[in-house]
């Protein structure tokens, strides 16, 4: 139990924000969509735990983000409206979008769809948004909305969701494994090794979203703000753990109670 304790105070405020710009979900209506996360995570003797990645702290965090990402899909097709936006967000649509991009601005653009504000933008990048301004004039029409966005909170989640979804199954044999991402956003590789790999990414919506989430989740992993314990005590409720035996009674205990 304290294992899962000290994983929740860690990784716990990473996933109520991700929560709240994906899926436009306030952190006060965000504990059933990670609850529901976690016993997803847990179900069938902890299988779908045992199945995530590990060569990397990120790696495991960005399992965990599209399984977190997909219950949250469920959650706000179920209860919000708005999905008649799902047109805006059909994956050839936004490939031409970002088609001609280089990779850089094409991160800064996905950003920008998820609902990133600039400030944000900003820190999670490190560069200015002013790097990527010819990239935002492409934002017309049905996504000029997130160019006034400051609240970090995609404007059309339901739509925004489903589309992540269908990008991470475009995934192909000649795709990038994560660990291979997390090395070049590192700084671990030659500029001859992580070149081809960039080139595929930048023409790869499997990709340019497990790139996207892999830099998201390694900077909100240190600056989200953290849960407070009576919501990791909440979270801890959906995790199947055994609870230790009772203390067995001496037969004078049992006769006092």
């Amino acid at each position: 139990m304290e294992a899962w304790r000290a994983l929740l105070d860690f990784y716990g405020p990473l996933f109520f924000r991700l929560l709240e710009i994906h899926g436009a979900i306030p952190i006060r209506e965000a504990s059933p969509i990670v609850r529901k996360m976690l016993a997803e995570l847990t179900a069938n003797g902890f299988e779908r735990l045992r199945a995530s990645s590990r060569q990397s702290e990120r790696e495991f965090l960005g399992d965990l983000r599209a399984l977190l990402l997909g219950v949250a899909l469920d959650s706000v097709t179920s209860q919000k409206s708005e999905v008649q936006r799902t047109g805006a967000f059909e994956t050839e649509k936004v490939a031409r979008l970002l088609d001609g991009l280089p990779l850089l601005h094409k991160e800064m653009l996905f950003f920008r769809l998820a609902g990133y504000g600039e400030n944000s933008l900003e820190r999670v990048m490190r560069l200015s948004p002013r790097v990527a301004e010819k990239a935002f004039e492409r934002l017309v029409e049905e996504y000029q909305a997130v160019r006034q966005n400051e609240q970090d909170r995609c404007p059309w989640p339901a739509a925004w969701l489903a589309f992540l979804k269908q990008a991470r199954a475009l995934k192909t044999e000649e795709c990038t494994p994560a660990h291979g991402i997390v090395r070049i956003q590192d700084g671990q590789v030659s500029w001859y090794d992580k070149e081809p790999v960039e080139k595929h990414v930048s023409g790869c919506l499997h990709c340019l979203e497990a790139w996207t989430g892999l830099r998201e989740v390694g900077y909100w992993r240190r600056a989200a703000d953290p849960l407070c314990a009576s919501q990791i005590a909440q979270l801890l409720e959906a995790i199947p753990l055994e609870k230790p035996p009772a203390k067995k009674k001496s037969l004078f205990e049992r006769l006092r109670s």
